[in-house]
């Protein structure tokens, strides 16, 4: 069963851009919702984890396909 929060869905493509913190950067991956408002993200970098939903902007949404990025 995946999560659906603040409009995001567990397996979207998202963006993120963290302007503060000690996770600052620009990641774009799978998300994983939690019901706390925070993501982890499956990114290039590996799993970034604890990123609030306010930083993420939707790039494609869950479709049953695994896309590369």
């Amino acid at each position: 069963v995946s999560q659906s929060r603040y409009g995001f869905q567990t397996g979207d493509i998202v963006k993120a851009i963290v302007s503060s913190g000690k996770k600052i950067g620009t990641y774009t991956g799978r998300a994983a919702v939690r019901s706390t408002g925070s993501f982890n993200i499956s990114a290039k970098q590996g799993l970034v984890q604890g990123i609030n939903y306010k930083y993420c902007q939707q790039v494609h949404k869950k479709d049953g396909y695994a896309y590369v990025l």
